[in-house]
C-alpha cells in the first residue's frame, strides 16, 4: 500500500481529517491483516469486514474505511489500465467521503458503515459521471416492488441488463446536469464497456414518487428529474426516504416532525405535507437505450 497515494486521495475526495487519520493509523497497525483480506475480496466477498462492523460498530468503522482506500488503491490500477480518466475516478470514490460523513451525523462514529454500498465503486461495478452515479444492473421486477399488473407493461422487462441510475447526495439537482450526465453515460459505456449490451436506464428512487407533485413546486428540480424518463410506476406507497434525505431522522411521528427545523423552501412544503397527513412513497423509472 502507497501511503503517499492514499493520502492523496484522502485529499481529492475531501475525506474528514479526523477519518484519515483513524484510517491511516489502521492502515499502519492492521497492514498484514487487511492485505489477506484483500487476497480473497471482491464484489461478492467482504465477509471479513462485514463481520467486524456486526462485532463492533466503531472498530468496524474504522476498519471499514481503512480496507475501502487500500481497495480503492487497487482500483486505481484497474482504471489506468482501461484508460478511464482520473477525473472519473476521484468523483466515484468521493462517495467514500459522503458515507463517511454519513456515518458521524447518523451514528457518532469516525469510519464507513456503508461498505456494503462504497464496494460498487472499488470492484468497477458503479461510476459517477458528473451528477449521477451508475451501476452495472440487471432488472428484477418483483424484487424492485413493480406492480405486477403493470410487469408486461413497462418498456423494459425483467432479468435484462440495464445501467441503474442513483442520485449521490450533495449539490444541487441541476435538470441540465442530470442531461448531461445521461449523455456522457451513453458515451462512456460505449467506449469503455462496449461488450455491455444494455437495455437502458433504470432508478428506483424518492426522487420519482408520484406523491411528490402533491408539495413540490411545478419548476422544482425533482419533478424536472422526473420527466428525463420515459416511464414510471409507483413501486413503495409508504418511504421514509424523504426524511432521511432532507433531516437525516428515519422515522418521525407527529411531534418530532412538528420540531424538525426548516431552512428550505422543500424542507417547508415537505412538512406541511406530512404534517397533514400526507405519504412519501417511492417510484420506479425506465429509460429505453
Amino acid at each position: 500500500m502507497d501511503g503517499t497515494f492514499i493520502c492523496d486521495l484522502c485529499t481529492k475526495i475531501d475525506l474528514p481529517p479526523e477519518a484519515r487519520d483513524v484510517a491511516l493509523r489502521v492502515l499502519s497497525d492492521e497492514e498484514k491483516e487487511i492485505r489477506r483480506v484483500q487476497k480473497h475480496a471482491d464484489l461478492t466477498h467482504l465477509s471479513i469486514p462485514y463481520r467486524r462492523l456486526r462485532e463492533n460498530r466503531a472498530d468496524g468503522a474504522a476498519f471499514c474505511l481503512a480496507f475501502a482506500l487500500a481497495e480503492a488503491e487497487r482500483a486505481f490500477v484497474l482504471y489506468k489500465q482501461l484508460g478511464i480518466p482520473e477525473t472519473i475516478y476521484y468523483d466515484t470514490m468521493q462517495d467514500i467521503s459522503v458515507w463517511v460523513n454519513t456515518c458521524a451525523r447518523e451514528e457518532g462514529i469516525v469510519g464507513l458503515c456503508e461498505l456494503s454500498w462504497i464496494r460498487h465503486a472499488l470492484y468497477l461495478n458503479l461510476f459517477r459521471i458528473g451528477r449521477l452515479q451508475y451501476q452495472f444492473f440487471r432488472t428484477n421486477h418483483t424484487a424492485s416492488g413493480i406492480p405486477f399488473r403493470l410487469r408486461t407493461k413497462v418498456p423494459i422487462k425483467s432479468r435484462r441488463p440495464v445501467l441503474n441510475i442513483h442520485i449521490p447526495e450533495g449539490g444541487r439537482l441541476d435538470f441540465s446536469a442530470c442531461q448531461k450526465s445521461l449523455q456522457d453515460a451513453r458515451v462512456f459505456f460505449q467506449q469503455y464497456f462496449p461488450r455491455y449490451d444494455y437495455a437502458g436506464f433504470v432508478c428506483d428512487s424518492w426522487l420519482l414518487d408520484a406523491n411528490n407533485v402533491r408539495f413540490m413546486r411545478a419548476d422544482s428540480n425533482i419533478l424536472r428529474f422526473a420527466s428525463l424518463f420515459d416511464c414510471v410506476v409507483q413501486t413503495r406507497f409508504e418511504n421514509d426516504e424523504l426524511l432521511r434525505r432532507l433531516w437525516g431522522v428515519h422515522k418521525a411521528d407527529r411531534e418530532t416532525l412538528a420540531l424538525l427545523p426548516v431552512h428550505t423552501d422543500l424542507q417547508k412544503r415537505a412538512k406541511q405535507y406530512l404534517l397533514n397527513g400526507g405519504k412519501t412513497g417511492s417510484g420506479y423509472g425506465f429509460i429505453v437505450k
